[in-house]
This record gives structure tokens, C-alpha cells and sequence, in this order.
């Protein structure tokens, strides 16, 4: 018995996986189809509050206002990520080409990268009326150092204690508004609403910057051969 199982491991291995992928596929989609209908009455509650979020687009009111715990937990889930991957960067040499002085990339990074700082920086701005935000900026502004580091140019140095410091600001800054709101109203993760705009501006500001670092940190990761 024991020598048939050692023999076809892999066939009993891949079997089982088969098997509980089966299982959890019919029971979601079991649960799918015996909810109970939705009746809206969350979306019908989020809409009647808006205008006490400090802001009017409804997805950031969700994000950092609604449901501003998970979101704040989601940013010490990027610090994590970052902390993780860091200790490759500083280990292992970089693996680069090189590039004439005006190389194609070059060129593009010239001509684009001001106008998507200006696309990131406009986006940060409307994200509290409009689609957009901390998110969608700091993936523009991540974008553009990755295209940097295309053209040999390097920009971001993680050897640098600002720079890990600079992706641990998303994190600092909603800590710092928290502590300072409850301050103010006694209330932990309660935004008032004279202030909810002004600080929920705050945090994204900071988050953009250090969220556009981490995601700039993983492709490094995986420019040395670490994905």
C-alpha cells in the first residue's frame, strides 16, 4: 500500500486537488443561487448619507469613509508587501541592459511622463467628486518610474531610508488622521463632517506617493528575477 502511494503521488495529489476545487465550486455556486433577493437597501442607505462623507463620489466615500477600517487595513497589507520584497532588492545586483544616451525608451519617457504626472496629479484632485483618487494616481506615477528605470535611469534608491519611509506615509497619515478625528470627536474612525473632506484629501495625498513606490518596489522585484 505504501509503495503504491509513493509511486503514484502525483496522480493522487492532482486527484484530491480535482476533487476539492469540484467541491468548492459546486457549493459556491449552490450558495449563489439560494441567496435570498437583494433589495438595494445598503446602496439606498450609502446614497441618502453622501453628503455627510465629506465628499460626492460614491466609490471613495465607500473606500475611506464607509468602509474606512478595511481600507486602512489594505494599506498595512501594501506596507507588508513592501517589507517583504524589500530584503531582495537589497541583496541581489540588478539585472539591466544597456541603452544608447537617446534611446527610444528615453524619448517616450521625456514626452510622457510630464503629462502623466499631470494626468496623476488630476486624477489624486477629482477622485472626491469623480472616478479617481489615490489608486488610479499613484498606478500612473508608478508607471512612470518603471518607464525611467526601462531607460537606465535611476530615480529610486530603497537602499535610501526616505524612500522607505516615503512607503510607509500612506499607513502614517491615516494613523495620524485617525488619532487626531478621535481627538476632535471621541469617535474611532468617525469623520466629521466639516473635516471628512479635507482628511480624507490628506490621506490619499500621501497614500498616492507610497503606493506608487511599492508597486514600483514589485516590478523591481521582478526585474532581478524574484517573481
Amino acid at each position: 500500500m505504501i509503495k503504491f502511494l509513493a509511486k503514484n503521488s502525483d496522480v493522487i495529489e492532482k486527484t484530491l486537488i480535482i476533487i476539492l476545487v469540484t467541491l468548492f465550486t459546486a457549493f459556491f455556486i449552490f450558495a449563489l443561487f439560494n441567496q435570498a433577493p437583494h433589495d438595494n437597501e445598503l446602496q439606498a442607505l450609502a446614497l441618502t448619507s453622501l453628503d455627510k462623507t465629506g465628499v460626492t463620489n460614491i466609490v471613495t466615500a465607500v473606500l475611506l469613509n464607509y468602509r474606512a477600517y478595511d481600507t486602512f487595513i489594505e494599506f498595512a497589507v501594501f506596507l507588508v508587501v513592501a517589507i517583504a520584497v524589500l530584503p531582495y532588492i537589497l541583496d541581489t545586483p540588478v539585472l539591466t541592459f544597456t541603452l544608447q544616451e537617446e534611446s527610444q525608451v528615453l524619448l517616450i519617457a521625456k514626452v510622457f511622463i510630464p503629462l502623466t504626472i499631470i494626468m496623476a496629479g488630476y486624477l489624486l484632485w477629482i477622485g472626491s467628486t469623480q472616478p479617481g483618487g489615490a489608486f488610479q494616481a499613484s498606478a500612473l506615477l508608478a508607471g512612470c518610474i518603471v518607464l525611467l528605470s526601462l531607460a537606465n535611469v535611476q530615480v529610486i534608491d530603497f537602499t535610501k531610508l526616505r524612500y522607505r519611509l516615503l512607503m510607509s506615509l500612506g499607513l502614517i497619515a491615516f494613523i495620524a488622521v485617525i488619532l487626531l478625528l478621535y481627538l476632535q470627536s471621541h469617535a474611532f474612525l468617525t469623520f466629521p463632517v466639516e473635516l471628512a473632506g479635507a482628511s480624507i484629501l490628506v490621506i490619499e495625498f500621501f497614500a498616492t506617493f507610497a503606493i506608487a513606490l511599492i508597486l514600483f518596489l514589485c516590478f523591481e522585484s521582478i526585474n532581478k528575477g524574484h517573481a
